[in-house]
């Protein structure tokens, strides 16, 4: 959409600026001034997406990513209780995105088979690794979460083949799999430990900062600035 670089490189340091405030106010603020500051920072990656827009599968498929990371966390950062389902059939979703526009950006058939492959090896070891440490415990919210969290593992392994181009979007994943990955740890610390010892041993590893939103809002910041080029007809080299 912008194809003046002036504008373009004013366009992205205001946004890296408005992005970087958000960012210290996540860390800073609490109640309902936190899920504001926090949802907000998703949203303006979502809509600064718009601002690459173009006709091509990269940036359609990269722009709903971001768009069902807007709904998913709408569900986890903003709905009070929170409704874990949904949240992670949404984040399924956009590593689905994701997913097509790596497979399609691809030219060569061979690795596009091997990337097939590889995404479902991952996908159900990940689903049965999930029924084995769970047993009958296991539900629809771990079962989807350890999808969710194949594909996003699959989707850095994808990337990392696919360097050239993808730098930034590279970065951008691995910085939302520690997120999700601090969560985790979050998350195993509450269910094996009483609830004052889990607080001691959370404040010990992690200090009183929002660990995963230390890597999430410049995971977000970093997906919508991939396709950010200052170059001229970024279409014509992005594939269909």
């Amino acid at each position: 959409m912008l194809k003046n670089k002036k504008i373009k490189i004013i366009a992205v340091a205001i946004f890296c600026v408005i992005e970087a405030v958000l960012f210290l106010l996540v860390q800073s603020t609490s109640d309902g001034a936190n899920v504001a500051v926090s949802y907000i920072s998703v949203i303006l990656a979502c809509l600064f997406m718009l601002t690459s827009f173009s006709k091509t599968s990269s940036y359609v498929f990269t722009q709903l990513g971001l768009v069902f990371t807007v709904f998913a966390d709408y569900f986890l950062v903003v709905l009070d209780p929170i409704k874990q389902l949904p949240a992670m059939i949404f984040f399924s979703d956009t590593q689905i995105f994701y997913f097509l526009r790596l497979y399609l950006s691809e030219s060569s058939k061979q690795k596009r088979k091997i990337h097939l492959i590889l995404r479902a090896v991952i996908s159900v070891l990940a689903i049965a690794l999930t029924f084995i440490v769970l047993k009958n415990e296991a539900d629809a919210v771990s079962v989807i979460s350890m999808f969710y969290y194949a594909n996003l593992l699959t989707n850095i392994i994808a990337t990392s083949m696919q360097i050239k181009g993808n730098r930034l979007f590279l970065i951008g994943l691995i910085l939302f799999i520690m997120c999700d990955t601090a969560i985790g740890i979050n998350e195993l610390i509450d269910t094996y430990l009483k609830s004052e010892n889990a607080s001691k041993v959370t404040d010990a590893i992690f200090g009183k900062f929002n660990v995963p939103w230390l890597f999430y809002v410049p995971s977000q910041t970093l997906i919508a600035l991939s396709l950010t080029d200052f170059k001229a007809n970024r279409e014509e080299k992005q594939g269909n």
